[in-house]
């Protein structure tokens, strides 16, 4: 906390200066000026937040200088130290926020009392100001989520808030607003460029992304770019003013895009629609016109409604019809017929008229089902595909087109990744040492020992234990423990089972070792366990 003392003169402010303890009040700073002028350009670069002033001073008195602080350093506390009892001193000094007139010759006690004031409710203020600035912090974090909330619910399900246009309105500056175009940036798929940067944090690129497009459409009056709350249909443009210039605006929003993100997108746009009631059905000519944008095109980014579509009518290539060729060569692991397969699924899609939004979310679905029954529960491994939720399966370049040789190629290595984990699986099957650990997930109920299970697969305890240790870099009674607790924190948590019977079940004969087990491997005793998966 800083002080400053303003008085003409030296011996004034010495003595303040030396009738307080300042550390007491926690004051780091204590500042003098000889006049109002002087005072006036420390308050602007030090801002104290407790100020003494004499009344009677050369060039700016104290009279101005309190008006003036009460303009420019309004959180601040004054104090009056003045030679005159004058009622006019007086009532300016409460005019102008001053909290205390003391007169001179200064009282120390008078002095401290007001010092202990002027502290106290600055600090006062100071939290109440930290505890506004926090309010609106967080504000201004769940605001937009709100919006984006109220907004999707708006354009999808008419009805489901019948306050919501009013409420939108009156926040937005929409009560004028007869007509609006409802507009929809594709965001899946990606281009690569931008996935390689955001594809592990799609919230961060849909702010950055909404951010942009809001700046392009200027004051709120004239629209609100918003996230989806269904992530298929990415983020959304009401735009309410202007709705000549949307072409021009979407344009310059796609340069804006490409110069942050090294990429351009495509739009998809309602009509002219009536506000609010007709919202619902710009979105549904929005979605209408999405559905109908092809990614095998370069041109145009921008797609009306009502406008010859770019996919004409065409039967859809499922992925399903070329599912057991690619099957074949994964469970062979042979890279060539795994390169062939998905080639001829790569050139049946370049033979079609177009490849569109609808098209790609039923291949993603479509992969998904196939790398799972091909995976059946595998345990993943270094390099495995791409999962199927992924935006990635479908590479886009930065224009916003689908390329298929990327694709190809991408395609062969996630298959060809899958065909490793499938190899590895089946020498892991193969190798002893997995079956023991197989037999002890079997069998830890029972009273096992290092030497029943070497004896149960014919081979050394010594070989058993170091081989255990060497692959599953823990020891075999490490193992046995762990698996038993954690069948153990199951049947707790179940809350059917006294402690002691939990015990017996995973295969500790005496309940107190089991619980000292328990609670070296988990920290907390097997009651305290319960108690806490119950609460």
């Amino acid at each position: 906390m800083k002080v400053l003392i303003v008085d003409d003169e030296a011996d004034v402010r010495d003595s303040i200066r030396l009738l307080v303890d300042w550390e007491k009040y926690n004051i780091t700073d204590v500042l003098e000026a000889c006049d109002g002028e002087s005072a006036m350009a420390l308050i602007e670069r030090e801002r104290p937040e407790i100020i003494f002033t004499d009344m009677k001073m050369p060039n700016v008195d104290g009279m101005a200088l309190l008006q003036w602080i009460e303009d420019k350093a309004p959180s601040s506390k004054r104090i009056v130290i003045s030679g005159y009892d004058d009622y006019a001193y007086i009532r300016n000094t409460i005019k102008h926020g001053g909290m205390d007139y003391l007169l001179k010759p200064i009282s120390r006690s008078e002095l401290l009392e007001a010092l202990g004031h002027a502290a106290a409710a600055w600090r006062k203020d100071e939290e109440a100001r930290s505890l506004n600035i926090q309010k609106d912090v967080e504000i201004n974090k769940t605001l937009p989520m709100y919006w984006d909330k109220t907004l999707s619910a708006l354009v999808s399900r008419p009805g489901s808030n019948p306050g919501a246009a009013d409420e939108l309105s009156a926040a937005f500056g929409w009560s004028a607003a007869a007509e609006c175009r409802i507009v929809m940036l594709l965001t899946d798929p990606l281009p690569r460029s931008v996935l390689g940067k955001f594809g592990r944090n799609p919230d961060l690129l849909h702010f950055l992304m909404g951010n942009i497009c809001n700046e392009v459409i200027g004051s709120a009056r004239s629209g609100y770019a918003f996230k989806h709350t269904d992530p298929n249909y990415g983020l959304v443009l009401l735009l309410t003013g202007e709705l000549g210039q949307t072409d021009a605006k979407l344009k310059a929003m796609n340069d804006f895009l490409f110069k942050v993100l090294g990429a351009r997108f495509r739009f998809a746009c309602s009509s002219r629609v009536s506000f609010p009631q007709g919202v619902h059905t710009g979105f549904q000519q929005t979605l209408q016109t999405a559905r109908g944008i092809s990614f095998l095109d370069d041109s145009p980014l921008i797609y009306h409604f009502g406008e010859p579509s770019s996919a004409p009518p065409a039967p859809r290539t499922v992925l399903a019809d070329y599912a057991s060729q690619i099957t074949t060569a994964v469970h062979r692991g042979e890279a060539s017929q795994i390169g062939r397969a998905v080639s001829n699924w790569i050139q049946a899609v370049g033979r079609l008229p177009a490849v569109t939004w609808e098209d790609l979310k039923y291949w993603r679905y479509e992969y998904g089902l196939l790398r799972t029954r091909l995976l059946q529960g595998k345990a993943p491994a270094a390099g495995e595909p791409v999962p199927s939720s992924s935006p990635g399966l479908f590479p886009l370049d930065e224009n916003g087109r689908l390329s298929l040789e990327e694709w190809r190629r991408e395609w062969t290595e996630a298959f060809a990744d899958i065909a490793d984990i499938l190899k590895e699986s089946r020498l892991q099957e193969n190798n002893a040492i997995y079956e023991i650990k197989r037999y002890i997930d079997l069998h830890y109920m029972d009273n096992l020992t290092l030497q029943e299970i070497a004896g149960e697969f014919f081979l050394s305890r010594e070989y058993v234990s170091r081989r255990f240790k060497q692959v599953f870099n823990e020891n075999i009674s490490e193992y046995l423990e762990r698996v038993r607790i954690d069948n153990a924190k199951l049947l707790l948590a179940g809350g059917q089972h006294k402690i002691s019977s939990v015990a017996e079940m995973v295969g500790y004969q005496d309940g107190r070792y089991f619980s000292k087990i328990f609670s070296k491997l988990t920290g907390m005793t097997p009651r305290e366990w319960r108690k806490d998966t119950e609460a």
